[in-house]
C-alpha cells in the first residue's frame, strides 16, 4: 500500500519504482502454493529423502488461453465514469527451450469496446507481447519470471480533427500502437505433464515518449496444453538432511524484517486513507477500506504468502531466492511506508 506514481521518467526514480513494484509482484501470487505445499510439509516431517520420479516429461510446444485484468489509462484513477473495459481474453503460445527457459508469446484483447473515445484511448484494447520466461520448477509446480516486449493499442481513438470552411467539425478515428514492456512473476501448477495452469501479476510499462513511461498493474491467468514430443528432464530431489532447516536463524530474521516492513506500511496506509487518499492496489483495496480489520486481514494474507512461497522455494533448493524474497518484501514495504507519509499529490496509492 503506497502512493501511486502514474508515469515515471527513465532514470533512478523509474528504476526504484519498478524495483519496488516488482518486489510486491513476486509475493502476491505465492498464495497459490498453499494447498500443495501444506501436503508436502506434512510429508517432510520424516527425515527421509523426498523425491519425485527420476525423469519427467515436458512438452516442447504449448498453446493456451489467457484471461487478463487490464488497468491502463483512467481505469487506475478510480473514476466511475471512466468507461474503459478491464476484462480481456487472448491466446498464448510457448516454446520450451529447456525445463527452465521458454519463449512465450501472448495476444490479448478486450472483447468489449470502450464507452468513450479520446486521443489517448478508445475502442478495443489489444496487446502483442513476446519474450523469455524463466522458471524454477518441481514436478508439479514452479515459480516463473517473465520479461516481454511488444506493442499495445486502442483500436478506435481520435487521430485527428477536420474543420471544413462553413462546415461542422468532425473527428478522424483509427488505431495507434505504443511500445510496451512487461515484467511479471507468477506461479505454475501442472497436475499432468501436458496440462499447465499459470497465474501472474506484472508491471506493464507503456511508452509515451523516449523518456516518459506509464506503469500499469496487470494480472493474468491461463491454461495451456502441451503438444509435440516432450523434453525429458529430472525434477529436483528434496533431501531434508542435505539442506538447511527451513526455520533457521537467517530465515526467521528475514521473515521478521518483512513483517516489520508490512506493519509500517499498514500504519502509514491507514494514515493515508484518513487524509482522503484512496488505496491504489486493486487486491488490497477491497479490504483496507474497512479500516484496521481489513488492513490486518490483508497483511495476514501477505505474510502467509511470503512464508509459503519461501517454503516452496526451499523444497526445490532455490535457497538464494528463498532468502531474497522476504528481504525484497521488507525493502518494498519500507519504501511504501515512506511514500504513504508524504503529502498527497495523487489520490491513488500504487501497488
Amino acid at each position: 500500500m503506497c502512493a501511486e506514481v502514474r508515469t515515471v521518467r527513465v532514470g533512478l526514480l523509474g528504476k526504484v519504482g519498478l524495483t519496488c513494484r516488482f518486489a510486491q509482484i513476486c509475493v502476491a501470487l505465492c498464495t497459490a502454493t498453499a494447498g500443495h505445499l501444506a501436503a508436502q510439509m506434512a510429508q517432510s516431517a520424516a527425515p527421509a529423502v523426498q523425491s519425485a520420479t527420476n525423469v519427467a516429461a515436458l512438452p516442447r510446444f504449448e498453446v493456451g488461453m489467457n484471461f487478463a485484468d487490464i488497468r491502463t489509462d483512467c481505469i487506475n484513477s478510480n473514476d466511475a465514469s471512466c468507461g474503459l473495459p478491464q476484462f480481456a481474453v487472448g491466446l498464448g503460445t510457448s516454446y520450451n527451450l529447456s525445463s527452465h527457459f521458454a519463449i512465450d508469446g501472448n495476444f490479448t484483447e478486450t472483447p468489449t469496446r470502450s464507452k468513450v473515445a479520446t486521443n489517448f484511448y478508445g475502442g478495443h484494447h489489444a496487446e502483442y507481447l513476446v519474450g523469455l520466461r524463466s522458471e524454477a520448477r518441481a514436478q508439479h509446480y514452479g515459480y516463473l519470471l517473465r520479461t516481454q516486449v511488444g506493442t499495445i493499442s486502442w483500436t478506435h481513438l481520435i487521430t485527428g480533427a477536420v474543420n471544413p470552411p462553413g462546415g461542422q467539425l468532425y473527428f478522424l478515428f483509427g488505431d495507434r500502437l505504443k511500445f510496451a514492456a512487461n515484467v511479471a512473476a507468477g506461479f505454475e501448477y501442472s497436475p499432468w505433464p501436458r496440462i499447465h495452469f499459470r497465474a501472474e501479476i506484472g508491471d506493464l510499462l507503456r511508452a509515451f515518449s523516449r523518456t516518459v513511461w506509464q506503469n500499469n498493474l496487470q494480472s493474468m491467468a491461463g491454461v495451456y496444453i502441451g503438444l509435440g514430443k516432450p523434453l525429458m528432464w529430472k525434477p529436483v530431489v528434496y533431501n531434508a538432511k542435505a539442506t538447511h532447516p527451513f526455520f533457521d536463524s537467517a530465515n526467521v530474521t528475514l521473515m521478521t524484517a518483512s513483517v516489520l516492513g508490512m506493519t509500517a506500511d499498514a500504519i502509514t496506509t491507514q494514515r493515508f486513507i484518513s487524509r482522503g487518499g484512496v488505496e491504489g492496489d486493486p487486491f488490497a483495496r477491497p479490504l483496507v477500506k474497512y479500516g484496521w480489520s481489513g488492513q490486518i486481514a490483508a497483511e495476514g494474507l501477505e505474510i502467509n504468502a511470503v512464508i509459503w512461497g519461501m517454503y516452496g522455494l526451499h523444497r526445490i533448493h532455490q535457497h538464494w531466492i528463498e532468502r531474497i524474497a522476504p528481504a525484497a518484501v521488507a525493502t518494498a514495504h519500507g519504501f511504501f511506508a515512506y511514500k504513504n507519509d508524504k503529502p498527497i499529490t495523487n489520490s491513488n496509492p500504487a501497488p
